[in-house]
């Protein structure tokens, strides 16, 4: 039982680092949808996912690596952070210099506010970098002090500058850039991870660079892979149909991202624990019991969203972006397959075995560029969702057919094929706004429920039975 215990703790912890960041940026949604033009909104989002995709690109994901082995490796730990920092100071030089390439048009307008581009991949790149050392040295408390600080002076500061001050989009780069710039802070004094750089092991450190670097560079073109459908997507429409009509599907985008939050806490937690208890026995065990809950509470999560996604996008859709509101509920359903793909991948990285990762990936994201471009004439920025939930598809095939050769996880194939079958009839029915659309989607997320309920009924008898017999 230790292991859950320590997968509760981790949970708990994490949760709050992602309340203080993901939740802020999706209260935030209303006040950009209502002072933001579409122009200014497909702008902004233009420099999430460009900083998004760019960040792995050009750190190969150093840092989770250096988490991976500084686990077991205690030693060189001092390496694995040094390394880390090293690549991270390196891609912002390397983004700095390819600055000027953000004036094409198909970035939007983007190339407008170039410096401004390069000082928020710093302001996100050098938390993502710490607190992931901070995972590594388990301070992983410190974490929460972090986020909770940037997310609540990113939040006033975007208030005042955009609300009141009437700043516009560099309000929004100014609040972002101090709010995630404080956080650096906070690792450097409380956490003092510098006394983990050491310059002469570093330098000392080939053999242990050589590991690093071959389990790091499959890590980087999978998660780039994930953000090269995102920013394919993106500039498909801008090209296609304007910065306007990317900023509308990008507001669309945001109400499944909540979901990604609540999947992001669960991966962490668990990603360290298999981490931790990867050469005990009972792995495939662990697996199972965290597939039942983690399987259930992302069903029922992104069922809810599709359900109520009107009432949300009434509240954090304002003014024309209201208008693709329908989309929410094909993206939701594209989450949740990504969310069992995330599930899968973490196996994956304990087995160290990360290059099927960019397989899989890589077909994807070709997949859903190439629907994307070939349907945005005829379907417009419909084609861009509908490409992300076939790619979603393709990955999860692939990925459930080849796990099983390190690790035969009980997915529950009949369970999971009832709940994707009926994730995607509420989709239809809510996305072609049929009649009585709302009164079916309550009874898909009511057979969902009774779904899962199913599955987790000899969990939760085992559970009260053991406490029964230990109390």
């Amino acid at each position: 039982m230790e292991k859950y215990k320590k997968l509760l703790a981790n949970i708990g912890i994490f949760t709050l680092n992602a309340v203080a960041t993901k939740l802020m940026a999706f209260l935030l949604m209303p006040l950009y949808t209502l002072y933001f033009s579409t122009d200014e909104y497909g702008i902004m989002d233009m420099a999430v996912i460009m900083t998004n995709m760019l960040f792995p690109l050009l750190t190969m994901l150093i840092s989770e690596g250096m988490l991976r082995y500084a686990l077991e490796d205690k030693e060189h730990i001092s390496f694995y952070v040094t390394e880390s920092f090293v690549v991270m100071l390196l891609s912002c030089v390397i983004l700095a210099l390819l600055l000027p390439l953000f004036d094409l048009s198909f970035f939007g307008g983007l190339g407008q506010y170039k410096l401004w581009f390069l000082l928020s991949y710093m302001a996100m790149g050098f938390p993502t970098v710490m607190s992931t050392v901070a995972r590594a040295l388990d301070q992983t408390k410190l974490m929460s002090y972090a986020s909770i600080l940037s997310a609540i002076v990113m939040g006033v500061l975007a208030y005042v500058l955009i609300a009141v001050m009437k700043l516009g989009l560099m309000g929004y780069f100014y609040s972002y850039i101090i709010g995630n710039g404080l956080s650096i802070f906070v690792y450097i004094l409380l956490g003092k991870q510098y006394r983990y750089v050491n310059f002469h092991e570093w330098r000392n450190g080939f053999p242990l660079r050589k590991q690093l670097w071959k389990y790091s560079i499959p890590l980087a073109p999978n998660a780039l892979c994930d953000q090269i459908q995102t920013v394919g997507s993106r500039l498909i429409i801008t090209g296609v149909l304007g910065i306007s009509s990317s900023g509308l599907y990008a507001s669309a985008s945001k109400i499944p991202n909540l979901l990604n939050t609540v999947q992001q806490i669960i991966q962490l937690a668990w990603q360290l624990s298999t981490f931790q208890e990867f050469k005990n026995k009972g792995l495939k065990h662990f697996y199972d019991v965290i597939w039942k809950v983690y399987q259930a509470l992302m069903s029922l999560a992104s069922s809810a969203v599709i359900l109520f996604s009107p009432v949300l996008a009434m509240l954090l859709m304002q003014k024309q972006f209201y208008d693709a509101w329908p989309l929410i509920s094909v993206l939701v359903v594209a989450f949740y397959l990504s969310s069992i793909n995330s599930f899968l991948g973490t196996i994956y990285q304990a087995f160290m075995e990360t290059k099927p990762l960019l397989t899989a990936a890589l077909l994807g994201a070709l997949i859903c560029i190439a629907f994307t471009a070939c349907f945005v004439h005829s379907l417009g920025i419909t084609a861009a969702t509908f490409g992300v939930l076939i790619s979603s598809f393709l990955i999860f095939i692939v990925r459930s057919i080849d796990i099983r050769r390190l690790l035969r996880v009980d997915m529950r194939p009949l369970s999971t094929a009832i709940t994707v079958m009926l994730l995607t009839v509420q989709s239809i029915v809510t996305l072609n706004q049929y009649d009585h659309y709302l009164f079916w989607s309550s009874i898909c997320l009511l057979l969902i429920a009774f779904v899962q309920c199913y599955e987790l009924k000899p969990l939760v008898t085992l559970i009260f039975t053991r406490r029964k017999y230990t109390a």
